[in-house]
């Protein structure tokens, strides 16, 4: 069951690829906490994209491609913007007062608690490929 779309890497973009996992999800039968996870998992790494991977470049595009195979929920990200290892995102400021922490620096953390596996891939040819891979069980659960 394997599902693409692509658009613009703008802002305005974000509302149609959380609809896009949501319906993806709800016709693969995914369950509702799972699908909500990814919906945050996917906008928080797709944002990052139209904010970090594109700041200061015109913006190019952004694909999100769905599946769903052995269990699994993969779905790819794949932009030609700036490259970026998520495995080099600062770990949050989670244990000080929250009027002392600075403004963002969640969204890895946030990506990290919603899926199961992180994979990340530069290609000078194909672009960034962010794979986010959810276990998922039976509807309902």
């Amino acid at each position: 069951m394997k599902r693409e779309i692509q658009r613009a890497a703008l802002s305005d973009s974000l509302r149609a690829i959380r609809d896009f996992i949501q319906d993806s999800c709800r016709d693969a039968g995914v369950g509702r906490r799972e699908t909500h996870g990814l919906v945050v998992a996917v906008d928080e790494a797709c944002n990052n994209v139209v904010e970090h991977g594109y700041q200061g470049r015109p913006p190019g595009s952004i694909a999100v491609s769905f599946d769903v195979r052995d269990g699994r929920v993969v779905v790819a990200i794949t932009d030609r913007g700036r490259a970026f290892d998520p495995g080099d995102a600062p770990a949050p400021e989670l244990h000080s007062d929250w009027r002392n922490r600075k403004v963002g620096g969640l969204g890895w953390h946030l990506i990290r608690q919603f899926v199961d596996e992180i994979h990340y891939k530069p290609d000078a040819e194909k672009g960034n490929e962010l794979t986010l891979i959810k276990k998922i069980g039976r509807e309902g659960e």
